[in-house]
């Protein structure tokens, strides 16, 4: 009876996800800085480029909060000043908004000249051919990557090409309430394996009464896959168990422990949303998180709060810890302006007045010397993001290739299967072999 409510409670996800994923658009906004008359030249690869002193008109579009939104025009500015020849037209949407009002501009073939990129979908862009190989102008100097790490470049190649370079680095962090520790008497590792989280969890519960949140989502299970030499998504292609089933026994393991957070309150809390995340309250000790979300969490649970790692094995075959880029820059395939749009980018990377004014809202910049110029100007709290990416890229290791299309739907699946484990309606056995099997449908139906 568990098997056939576990194998309905998939379907009705699979069928709830395929209707999010043709969400509603949010509005966006245009923001025309200069209108002047364009001169352009074409040079002999039929690009229409700016000779010096002529005008020359450049599409900028990203996603964002209203405080990314301010910092970016703000740098915009300051980059037409410099470059009077340059007007850049400016639009921003939200993030629910942003990938429909993009693959419409994909479809009818008038995506902008740059393109605010995520990792998640940049495999997808690359594969149907939208976006430029940005090889040539980093072999040549146009955009200069004398200070920034190969890691980083990479992060943005496919197949030896780069296609997007990384505006700032973020890492995988599970936060804790400092305090709260403080109250148990435990220390906080730099990096503690699971059976240190477990042992920890235990004994903040019975000296604090404050509980443990486990991550169980796709971020914890590439983790696994990491920690076990491998990459999650390849597995999943290859219908290979091996990383599922461990992390769906950690899932289990963590979730009937005295110290976990009920499922029932988690729902309620809703971590997904900073707002009430259960650490906010004291619900629990800790969260796991991106590190460019830092400062979000603190700011709004107004708490000391502290930065690790993501734990890892006893005996993890490889450091799974990365560096991800918390977005791109892309040139459009169609853009008639590559080289100037190049040149955008570079001082976007590379311009510390610039990013003086961006001050690591899109993660720690790039540029090594860029970063330990800004550092001083931040804050104590921004501090520890700019020494914990620091920490990380020490012993990072190359990030996963590019999700492959599909990744959505599959992490939906994923999320439904942990709810089930820790509802009990699943033990981990079967939930892996129901998981990796309809994934691998998924992937392979969204390959074609």
């Amino acid at each position: 009876m568990k098997k056939r409510i576990f194998a309905t409670s998939l379907a009705v996800i699979l069928a709830a996800s395929s209707l999010v994923a043709c969400g509603s658009k949010a509005e966006s906004t245009p923001t025309t800085a200069k209108e002047e008359t364009t001169k352009e030249a074409s040079n002999d690869n039929g690009e229409t480029q700016a000779t010096t002193g002529d005008q020359v008109t450049l599409n900028l579009t990203w996603w964002g909060n209203q405080t990314r939104n301010d910092g970016t025009k703000k740098a915009v500015d300051l980059y037409m000043k410099e470059n009077p020849n340059v007007d850049i037209k400016v639009e921003f949407t939200d993030w629910s908004g942003y990938w429909d009002k993009l693959s419409a501009m994909a479809a009818g073939g008038n995506l902008p000249d740059i393109i605010q990129m995520d990792y998640s979908y940049l495999n997808q862009y690359q594969k149907s051919g939208q976006l430029a190989d940005l090889s040539e102008y980093l072999t040549s100097g146009l955009i200069d990557t004398t200070n920034i790490p190969d890691s980083v470049i990479e992060s943005g190649s496919i197949d030896g090409k780069c296609y997007a370079m990384s505006l700032g680095s973020n890492a995988p962090m599970m936060v804790y309430d400092k305090d709260i520790v403080e109250k148990a008497g435990v220390t906080i590792p730099e990096q503690m394996t699971l059976d240190e989280l477990y042992d920890i969890s235990k004994t903040i519960y019975e000296k604090t009464g404050s509980k443990t949140l486990f991550d169980g989502g796709v971020n914890m299970m590439q983790i696994v896959a990491r920690a076990n030499g491998s990459h999650l998504f390849d597995e999943l292609q290859a219908g290979k168990e091996d990383s599922v089933k461990l992390h769906f026994e950690n899932v289990e393991k963590f979730a009937k422990a005295e110290f976990s957070i009920s499922p029932d309150l988690l729902a309620e809390k809703n971590p997904d949303v900073v707002e009430t995340k259960p650490i906010i309250d004291g619900t629990t000790w800790n969260d796991f998180a991106f590190s460019n979300q830092f400062i979000s969490i603190n700011d709004t649970a107004g708490k000391n709060l502290g930065i690790t790692m993501y734990p890892t094995f006893k005996d993890a075959k490889t450091q799974p810890m990365y560096l991800k880029p918390g977005q791109f820059f892309s040139i459009s395939e169609t853009s008639q302006k590559k080289e100037e749009a190049a040149k955008f980018i570079d001082w976007f990377v590379n311009s510390q007045e610039c990013n003086e004014i961006l001050l690591a809202e899109r993660g720690i910049p790039v540029s090594t010397v860029v970063a330990d110029a800004i550092k001083p100007q931040a804050d104590a709290v921004s501090q520890q993001i700019f020494d914990y990416i620091a920490q990380v890229g020490q012993i990072a290791t190359t990030i996963d290739a590019p999700d492959p299309s599909g990744k959505g739907e599959a992490e939906a699946l994923e999320k439904n299967t942990v709810e089930a484990i820790r509802y009990g309606d699943a033990n981990a056995a079967e939930a892996t072999t129901q998981f990796v099997k309809e994934a691998k449908r998924i992937l392979e139906e969204a390959a074609q």
